[in-house]
């Protein structure tokens, strides 16, 4: 690498100007009196377009090292502080674009995962400065806040909840041995699964090795609860220890019940002071939502979109790989030893 034969000078001068000015952006800019007008970091413009290095047709200018120091951590500018720590993140910026020139004359920048890499960046950075000012979270009013408190009041108050498993048999000698099989090692987590598996007649739970989900009591059922029966769900809530299994059948229509606790919920009581910031944040986060769909809807508008939808049925869904006997589970990854979130 060929540098300028004023480079050594060139390099003192920054660090004399980083130390004793702007600190290259850790000190308040009123530290120092630079003339001229002011860029980032406490330097001029003619600061800022100082060559530190020269790479072929790239520079590494005083600017380019100020940013690049701006960016580390306060600790870390700290420890950059000395003039050869500072020569030592110099050699960094070399080294670093020494590989992406290398990379570069190798046609990497034409490969398909940094070309889309590429993009991702560009977009985040376009998105950022479209939507950054556009849409602050001090713009949620308190009364948008309390409005919102108000039309969902089941967002904030809501009933205990206790999470179960189940086995239903329809034959209750069978199902009185499993119960006694099953709370002889009700600690057994594993057991239970597998029994869930092997005779539970109930197919919507069966998927789930008998998970029933959280639900509330009868009397408080909440929109989206579960479908448990009444006297599964009492039964439920009578168990105080988590992995406790009831010691009696639960008879109903669909056939006898073994019953295990695998969760629980406190009650919700949430007042509008405690709820507030919570609210906030996601009205902000709707608001810049729509923002961002309405700008995407204008821009499809402005592009010509054509689709040909009939050739997605030609792409193969490739088949889930499950180990050898294990079913399908819904929520389930199919490695080894792991299980349904939640489930016991």
């Amino acid at each position: 690498m060929q540098r300028k034969p004023n480079l050594a000078s060139v390099f003192a001068s920054v660090l004399a100007a980083c130390l004793l000015g702007s600190g290259c952006g850790g000190k308040d800019k009123t530290d120092s009196a630079p003339t001229g007008p002011e860029t980032k970091h406490g330097l001029t413009g003619d600061q800022a377009k100082q060559p530190l290095v020269q790479i072929g047709e790239s520079v590494i200018t005083v600017g380019d090292f100020a940013e690049e120091l701006a960016q580390k951590s306060p600790y870390l500018r700290a420890r950059w502080s000395a003039p050869e720590r500072r020569r030592q993140l110099l050699d960094e910026m070399v080294k670093f674009e020494l590989l992406a020139r290398e990379a570069t004359r190798r046609g990497l920048d034409k490969d398909d995962e940094v070309v889309r890499t590429k993009k991702q960046v560009m977009i985040q950075q376009m998105m950022k400065s479209e939507f950054e000012d556009k849409v602050k979270l001090a713009d949620i009013t308190d009364q948008e806040i309390e409005a919102y408190y108000k039309a969902h009041p089941e967002e904030f108050n809501k009933p205990a909840q206790m999470r179960a498993s189940q086995i239903v048999i329809k034959d209750e000698a069978k199902a009185k041995k499993l119960l006694k099989q099953i709370v002889e090692r009700q600690d057994d987590n594993k057991l239970f699964r597998e029994l869930a598996e092997q005779h539970n007649e109930d197919l919507e739970t069966k998927t789930r090795l008998g998970d029933l989900q959280f639900f509330s009591l009868p009397a408080q059922r909440l929109e989206g609860d579960p479908p448990v029966p009444d006297a599964v769900a009492e039964a439920a809530f009578k168990l105080e220890k988590i992995g406790e299994v009831a010691p009696q059948l639960i008879k109903t229509e669909q056939g006898f019940h073994i019953v295990k606790l695998t969760g629980k919920r406190k009650e919700l009581a949430r007042a509008l002071d405690h709820a507030r910031r919570p609210i906030q944040h996601k009205l902000w986060r709707e608001k810049r939502e729509a923002s961002i769909e309405s700008f995407v809807t204008s821009l499809r508008d402005k592009a010509k979109v054509e689709e040909n939808l009939e050739v997605l049925s030609q792409l193969k869904t490739p088949p889930v790989e499950l180990n050898p006997g294990q079913p399908f589970i819904p929520g389930h990854s199919g490695r080894p030893g792991s299980k349904p979130a939640g489930h016991p």
